[in-house]
């Protein structure tokens, strides 16, 4: 068996139904060094809008919260965007290595088991980093985890990379994003779960909330692998 993030050989003992049936044995494991490098998100003590780690309400959801006094916003992170995780999101996003798809499918889907949600939505790529890249990050590890989802955003055009900008420019950007045609009668009345791949500023996932909003679900909440 072999990491799949450094793809390095990892010693684990082997169930007999594994030893039976090798297709049994999950693609998504990880060795303990590679373990060690991640970080998960203990709830407890995180902010309570946006899920940042060591802290109640973090100075970020306090400008949200001024300058949208009526959104209701609910977001959580599952692991900390620590330097294993900037590693693992440069290899996989900007180098593009598909393969590490795996290395967060369990979790990723153990954590959306406990959601009660209708329709899960990822976060997409405009057509142009879609070609460039060849996969979207974000339904590429909904893929690997086994979970269905509902395409019902669009972004019509690309922007410039997040990380390239400042904060100030980040929190200017304007809407990205756009609905595909017929999605309003599909979101509403729904509870809808929205899916990213990282959450820094809250700017790309309050841009997709606001659209969302817009359709009348029952509910709007949000996850990111990483915070």
């Amino acid at each position: 068996m072999i990491c799949s993030w450094c793809h390095q050989d990892v010693l684990r003992e082997v169930s007999m139904l594994e030893l039976l049936c090798p297709l049994l044995i999950p693609s998504d494991l990880r060795c303990q060094s590679c373990e060690d490098r991640l970080e998960r998100i203990d709830w407890q003590v995180c902010c309570s809008c946006c899920g940042q780690r060591d802290t109640q309400h973090c100075s970020d959801c306090q400008e949200w919260t001024r300058t949208h006094p009526d959104f209701v916003f609910d977001h959580r992170g599952i692991f900390a965007y620590n330097e294993g995780m900037k590693e693992w999101l440069h290899q996989y996003k900007l180098v593009g290595d598909y393969r590490l798809r795996n290395v967060l499918a369990t979790d990723v889907k153990k954590v959306l088991k406990a959601y009660r949600y209708d329709q899960l939505i990822p976060i997409p790529l405009s057509t142009d980093r879609y070609k460039s890249r060849g996969f979207n990050q974000v339904t590429a590890v909904l893929d690997a985890a086994g979970l269905s989802y509902e395409e019902h955003l669009l972004k019509p055009m690309a922007l410039a990379p997040l990380a390239a900008l400042s904060k100030k420019e980040r929190m200017a950007i304007p809407q990205p994003f756009c609905l595909k045609k017929g999605a309003a009668e599909c979101i509403m009345g729904k509870k809808i779960l929205l899916v990213d791949d990282v959450y820094t500023t809250g700017r790309t996932l309050y841009h997709a909330a606001a659209l969302i909003h817009s359709c009348q679900p029952a509910s709007v909440q949000s996850i990111s692998f990483a915070r």
